[in-house]
């Protein structure tokens, strides 16, 4: 009798110790499962924001937060045969500022069969459009291109509430003759480009400011 009472004991402790095995090796199962899941949601996560990063970008270089706004003027010579300046007026469109620094913003000119790479010089923040853009062009030997904005807080940005107007200037050996076509493209950090087209007028008056 008290060796069959021996061996039923010797079984009852063998099936609890094979059943706590079972446990663990399940609980095993069940933190692997959870670590699992936490990282595939996890990179889902990131997938999700990373893709809407990437949507964001692609949106914003298919995109120009520039706009023409009015009337684009050509400042005509002492004898109207040719164009020395050209100015663009500009708003910021969609945005709350777009920023012009010189070095992030580049300004490609075509004049005719001549064209230049990038001409842009920055703003400038000595005049408020205060004085006669002519008196700005007297004395240019150099093609060149500079923003000038109307209602500034004296940063080198074009907030929504203020206008620029990008003068560019073209010295005597580059003067735009009548019927030429002029490409400008302005191109901002990290944006699709502002290209602009246009043609000089067949006939204008003499060292006058005419709308195109």
């Amino acid at each position: 009798m008290n060796w069959k009472k021996t061996l039923m004991n010797f079984a009852k402790q063998k099936r609890a110790i094979v059943g706590l095995e079972a446990a663990i090796i399940l609980i095993a199962f069940v933190i692997i499962a959870a670590v699992f899941s936490f990282m595939v949601i996890n990179q889902g996560v990131f997938a999700t924001e990373r893709g809407k990063t990437v949507i964001q970008e692609g949106l914003k270089q298919a995109s120009t937060p520039l706009a023409v706004d009015g009337t684009m003027f050509v400042k005509t010579s002492a004898d109207g045969a040719n164009v020395t300046g050209l100015l663009i007026p500009l708003k910021a469109y969609g945005v709350k500022y777009v920023a012009m620094w010189e070095n992030t913003t580049v300004v490609t000119l075509k004049v005719g069969a001549n064209a230049w790479a990038n001409v842009y010089e920055g703003v400038d923040s000595s005049n408020q459009t205060g004085d006669s853009f002519s008196d700005m062009l007297s004395g240019v030997t150099q093609d060149r291109a500079k923003l000038y904005i109307q209602n500034s807080n004296g940063d080198e940005t074009l907030d929504s509430n203020e206008k620029g107007y990008l003068l560019i200037s073209l010295s005597a050996d580059n003067a735009a003759s009548v019927r030429a076509q002029i490409n400008v493209e302005i191109r901002l950090e990290k944006t699709a480009p502002l290209s602009i087209e246009f043609n000089i007028p067949e006939a204008m008056p003499a060292d006058m400011w005419v709308n195109v």
